[in-house]
């Protein structure tokens, strides 16, 4: 018995043996491989997922910079590596440098540029708003270009009470769209547009973020992304280290005087950052908040990231949206409390329509703009009920769209930024694109465009859509022709 046992022992050996010799290659491939977003991971809820193919064509920005908050200055640098798609090899890209705009009123230098590893000369154009850099060897589809960047920056001075997207004040120091940022393209051309002060500041393509700040101790810094790891030197400067992706963007606000509160829900950390004469508002921004996490992950699609901030911003009544991030005018904390909630319901809605999925903010603005502002009627049907829903459409909506066409100021939604007069371009795409998504779920039916929501964001996630593609996939789901539609209300036929 102990001999037929040594006999079979020495037979499986050896058939063991002879399975690695000649299956060596079949075992290791059934080990999982490595997973290209583990140093992102911390940032992204465990449930996240993306296609490889989107993975593979994700930016990825390493930026390092630190903050001189006496005098509103930074210096930094910045490494992009991004592969180079399409057909046709490449000779040259635009980075965008957002604080030289004239609503910024801050200044941006590039100050030594490297493309893989070669040190290339630049130029700027587009009102020194963006920067040429031009390739000694143009570089070939399937490559991967290193871009590395060494920049400083000025921000301004600006007194309480006015809007302040980039500077310092009401004590806090403003620095969002700080570095250089690869240009978005349309049709395979660079989309140099000098931003309209009333739209936003352009378009951009995901990426995978890992960003380091120095800056003074005493800073509680909002920054989007997930904190890592943060170090306080002897020298009383502080450096935090964040990473976050996929995202569109990437900003930060600094304050000595920012409170914060925090709470989760459905996986994701949500924090409210706020001045603490206005702690009841800071709390009443934070549920809204979670409310509208919640409301908009169960109607549109998971929320992608572990981490969500509101944030008192000095930028009056007014709001603006970033990747995880969602900044609220200071004024709605105090003078106009009654609008708090439906300002951070409608900045919380682009954390789905404008990052997930996104779409061409200069030329259609509609297509974002109109749909958290539609978003913002779901939120409220959802947890008030279908009278307050009503009278928020006829107040926001209908009445100011009344106003329009009695001074005969009507338009359609489809028209770029810079065609519309000020005083029209908020009611036109924020309440008229609103009222064209009421109208379409009208016109297809509640189940049907709840439907197409939730495809629209499946399909088009991290990606960039265009009305077309709305159009599109709006007569897929609904089996309907909706040329005359789209013709009136979009392109006003």
């Amino acid at each position: 018995m102990a001999r037929f046992q040594r006999s079979m022992l020495a037979l499986a050996l050896g058939l063991a043996l002879t399975g690695l010799l000649l299956g060596g290659c079949t075992l290791l491939k059934l080990g999982n491989p490595p997973d290209p977003l583990a140093e992102y991971r911390p940032s992204l809820r465990p449930s996240f997922s993306i296609e490889p193919g989107q993975i593979a064509s994700l930016l990825q920005y390493s930026i390092s910079v630190k903050i001189d908050i006496a005098n509103r200055a930074y210096t930094g640098t910045m490494d992009l590596t991004l592969p180079v798609s399409g057909t046709e090899s490449v000779h040259n890209l635009y980075l965008r440098l957002y604080p030289n705009l004239p609503q910024f009123g801050g200044s941006m230098r590039l100050t030594g540029v490297k493309v893989n590893d070669t040190t290339v000369n630049y130029d700027y154009e587009a009102q020194n708003t963006a920067a040429r850099l031009f390739f000694p060897t143009p570089l070939q589809p399937g490559e991967k270009a290193n871009v590395s960047v060494a920049f400083s920056g000025l921000a301004p001075h600006r007194p309480a009470g006015t809007y302040n997207i980039f500077g310092q004040s009401e004590d806090v120091l403003s620095l969002t769209n700080f570095y250089p940022i690869l240009a978005g393209r349309r049709a395979d051309v660079w989309s140099l547009d000098v931003a309209n002060p009333q739209g936003d500041v352009g378009f951009h393509d995901p990426a995978l973020y890992r960003v380091e700040i120095t800056a003074p101790q005493d800073q509680v810094i909002a920054a989007t992304g997930s904190e890592i790891t943060r170090t306080v030197g002897a020298d009383g400067w502080a450096t935090t280290r964040y990473v976050l992706g996929p995202a569109r963007e990437f900003t930060l606000l600094l304050s000595p005087r920012f409170q914060v509160e925090e709470a989760e829900s459905l996986g994701t950390r949500v924090r409210s950052y706020f001045r603490p004469e206005d702690a009841v508002a800071g709390h009443s921004a934070l549920y809204a908040a979670i409310a509208a996490l919640q409301v908009y992950s169960d109607e549109f699609g998971p929320y992608p990231y572990r981490e969500m901030a509101v944030v008192q911003a000095p930028l009056t009544f007014h709001g603006m949206e970033f990747p995880g991030m969602n900044l609220i005018g200071s004024e709605d904390y105090s003078r106009h409390l009654d609008e708090l909630e439906m300002l951070v319901v409608h900045e919380v809605a682009h954390q789905w329509w404008y990052n997930q999925v996104g779409n061409d903010q200069p030329e259609a603005p509609w297509l974002d703009e109109g749909l958290a502002e539609w978003s913002m009627y779901l939120y409220s049907q959802k947890r008030y009920g279908q009278p307050v829903a009503d009278r928020l459409r006829q107040l926001r909506w209908e009445v100011p769209m009344a106003g329009l066409v009695k001074r005969k100021a009507d338009a359609p939604i489809g028209l770029p930024v810079k065609d519309y007069p000020r005083d029209s371009y908020e009611t036109i795409v924020y309440g008229k694109g609103a009222l064209f998504f009421a109208t379409l779920r009208d016109e297809i039916g509640p189940e049907a465009f709840s439907k197409l929501l939730r495809t629209y964001l499946e399909r088009y996630q991290w990606e960039m859509a265009t009305p077309a593609d709305f159009q599109a996939l709006a007569e897929e789901v609904s089996g309907k022709d909706l040329d005359a539609l789209f013709a009136k209300w979009v392109e006003g036929k």
